[in-house]
């Protein structure tokens, strides 16, 4: 007695759900979200040939005239800017960066610096862009 079977193609096709789908975008978006860079007002920096990578800067500021400085993404005036530095210092360890336009005049960036370091800060940078070799 020959016992017949039958030769079905099975066809499995693996999907994964959409929980997983779902989990894997959260974890894309977590990891994608720690590479963003603060935004804020547009500047042409200065350049320089010995400009060198900052690392663990705590406050940058952002400069464009007397009445538009930008820091933590809120404007300031000279005024306002002391203020608000007066109230993010805790340490004089703490460091300071300084983006301005290359077209900035001198005294008006000093100024800037001035109240930088009489709110008690001193480690000030001035952001630059490499524009050749160093010697």
């Amino acid at each position: 007695m020959k016992i017949q079977t039958s030769k079905q193609k099975i066809s499995s096709t693996m999907l994964i759900s959409m929980t997983d789908v779902i989990f894997l975008l959260i974890i894309f978006l977590l990891i994608a979200s720690n590479f963003t860079s603060q935004t804020g007002l547009p500047v042409k920096l200065p350049g320089s040939v010995s400009a060198s990578r900052m690392t663990n800067l705590t406050i940058h500021i952002v400069y464009r005239d007397e009445q538009n400085i930008l820091l933590d993404g809120k404007n300031y005036d000279l005024k306002g800017l002391e203020l608000a530095l007066e109230d993010l210092f805790e340490t004089n360890e703490q460091v300071v960066r300084l983006s301005a336009e290359k077209t900035t005049d001198l005294q008006s960036l000093i100024n800037v610096m001035d109240v930088i370091r009489l709110t008690g800060f001193e480690k000030i940078f001035v952001a630059t862009e490499r524009t050749g070799k160093a010697k």
